[in-house]
This record gives structure tokens, C-alpha cells and sequence, in this order.
């Protein structure tokens, strides 16, 4: 694990591949970095998996929005040439506005399991409200009884077809997280605390990937329209998969990854 510094805090990341960081990943909500180590053994490209403020062994104040697109691009500036970013769920999120706003940083979007996020302006409060009495829950249940609760969500029913150890050390690597850092991060990062990008996906200059289960019929609407909008967009639905594609069919998924990104790589 390395860090970087920004002006906000360290920002964690962890490598996997011999030659790491051609691919700059960003997780979902309750995970940290080390949700990518079993997806990167099956990439044909190097992996820098990023914890997200409010998780992992990043240490940055406050946990929002704004200052993780920041501190996203702070660690994509390190690199030499610009890499492809992917982003899962929350992390989707956060990646689609760091391609919005600073393009210059990668040569390609990859978007999973993810949304622009919510377009009407109300229904955006009443999740950010929500958020915030979950944030509550989350601080007086500890992170440990959050995490069995979230885990026990209908959206995450593939999961509990992976083997015991698989998900007992899902569990485990979230369970690194704290239950301050968590309830910051949700106050800060969810869906109800962003501005809505869908209309600017039109503007968006690098490809992009969208990819989403095909169980999963939410995100799969979410991944059509991201990728009909866009310029230069590609959709790709990985059968029998639902919210959490990384976690369920990290093998099928690493396919469709290497193979986009080698067709791009022949287009140049």
C-alpha cells in the first residue's frame, strides 16, 4: 500500500499486476481497494485500486463529493501517461465526474454497476435525508452490524453464491472500515449529495464502458442510457449478474474489460 498526499489528507492505494496502475479503479460503498484484488488476477493490465475517504486506510477530511473528485485526480496527475478509471457503484459516481471535469487525466471511463446520479431535485433530498438517518444508524450500530445489514440486501443476492471464504473475507475487508468513516462517507458521497450528471454525458470526451448485471434490471437501464448518451459509448450486460459484478463474475467481467480495452488500443 502507498499513499499519496493532497492538500485534503493521505489518500491509500493499493497495486496488483506487474505493471500496476494502467488501470485506476475506485470501489463502492462499506469496501475499500482490496474489493479489486480478484478481478486484477484476471486484467491484462496493472491495477491501482484507490480507497475512497471515509474508507480504507485513507485518511481525508471531510468525506464528500467534491473532495474525492479532487483527490481522485490528485492521484491520476501522478502518473506518467494517462490511465483508463474505473469506477464500481459509488465509485462510479465519483469517477464519471472526474472524467467530466478533468478528461485530461485518463484515456478512457469504465462505469459499473453505476448511475450519473438523481435527477429530480426533491427526490435528490429525500435520499440525501435518508442518508443521513442511515449515517445515524450506521454510528450507533457499529460497523460490524451495518455490514451483515448491508450485505443482506436484496441487491447483494449473488453474493451468497460465492464460496464461504470468499465471503468471509468480503466480510473481513470491510470490516476495515469504521463506522465514523462510513456514516461520513454516506453524508457526503451518496447519491442524494452530488449534483445530477446525466445531462452533461453528452460533453463526455474519453470512451466509456458501461457495464451492469443483467439481473440486475436498475443499473442495466442506468449503464443503457450512460452509454446511448455519450459519444463514444459501449454497453456491455454481464448475464446472471446482479448489483455487485466485481464480487459475482469478476472473471466474465475482466473478459469484457481486456477485450474493450484492446479494441480501443487498435482504433488509435
Amino acid at each position: 500500500m502507498k499513499l499519496t498526499r493532497t492538500r485534503y489528507g493521505n489518500v491509500n492505494h493499493r497495486s496488483y499486476g506487474n505493471e500496476p496502475g494502467g488501470l485506476v479503479a475506485l470501489h463502492g460503498f462499506t469496501q475499500h481497494g482490496g474489493s479489486f484484488e480478484e478481478l486484477a488476477a484476471f486484467l491484462d493490465v496493472g491495477l491501482l485500486a484507490v480507497d475512497l475517504p471515509g474508507h480504507g486506510a485513507t485518511d481525508v477530511q471531510p468525506a464528500t463529493f467534491e473532495v474525492a473528485v479532487e483527490v481522485v485526480s490528485t492521484v491520476l496527475e501522478a502518473h506518467a501517461r494517462p490511465p483508463a478509471l474505473l469506477g464500481y457503484s459509488q465509485g462510479g459516481r465519483i469517477s464519471l465526474q472526474v472524467a467530466l471535469r478533468r478528461s485530461d487525466l485518463i484515456d478512457r471511463l469504465i462505469l459499473i454497476s453505476a448511475s450519473p446520479g438523481i435527477a429530480d431535485p426533491r427526490v435528490r433530498e429525500e435520499r440525501r435525508d435518508a442518508d443521513r438517518v442511515l449515517a445515524t444508524h450506521i454510528e450507533e450500530a457499529g460497523v460490524a452490524t451495518f455490514v451483515d445489514e448491508w450485505l443482506a440486501m436484496d441487491m447483494f443476492a449473488g453474493l451468497r453464491d460465492r464460496p464461504a471464504e470468499w465471503r468471509a473475507t468480503d466480510r473481513n475487508r470491510r470490516l476495515e472500515n469504521t463506522s465514523q468513516g462510513l456514516a461520513a462517507g454516506l453524508r457526503g458521497m451518496g447519491p442524494g449529495a452530488q449534483p445530477y450528471l446525466g445531462d452533461n454525458l453528452r460533453n463526455l470526451t474519453v470512451p466509456l464502458l458501461a457495464v451492469a448485471g443483467g439481473s440486475d434490471r436498475k443499473y442495466s437501464e442506468y449503464a443503457e442510457m450512460m452509454a446511448g448518451a455519450a459519444p463514444g459509448g459501449t454497453l456491455e450486460i454481464v448475464p446472471r449478474a446482479g448489483h455487485a459484478v466485481i464480487g459475482e463474475s469478476p472473471e466474465a467481467l475482466a473478459v469484457l474489460i481486456n477485450r474493450w480495452i484492446a479494441d480501443r488500443a487498435v482504433e488509435r
